[in-house]
């Protein structure tokens, strides 16, 4: 007899600074209005609120440079690798 794991219901993480991350939304999807790919309206959000945590970034590509919640993970790993390549 298997049974199945509970349903283990997550949290949302708060944004740090509510301000900076409402800036940063508006930011991607400026980019985005002026023509801009998504990849550069994510790289944008992304400058910005480097230091929240995970999930708040995720969140943040889907709200602000229309990023599925699929393709979310792919932006935050690429843009998060290449930004820790250029800080050392």
């Amino acid at each position: 007899m298997s049974s199945s794991p509970p349903e283990i219901q997550r949290q949302p993480i708060a944004p740090k600074d509510q301000s900076r991350y409402a800036k940063s939304i508006q930011e991607g999807r400026a980019i985005l209005a002026e023509g801009g790919s998504k990849a550069d309206a994510a790289r944008a959000i992304f400058r910005l609120i480097n230091d929240e945590h995970r999930d708040v970034v995720l969140k943040a590509f889907q709200e602000g440079a229309d990023v599925t919640p699929k393709g979310a993970p792919t932006y935050y790993y690429n843009i998060n690798r290449k930004h820790r390549k250029n800080k050392t």
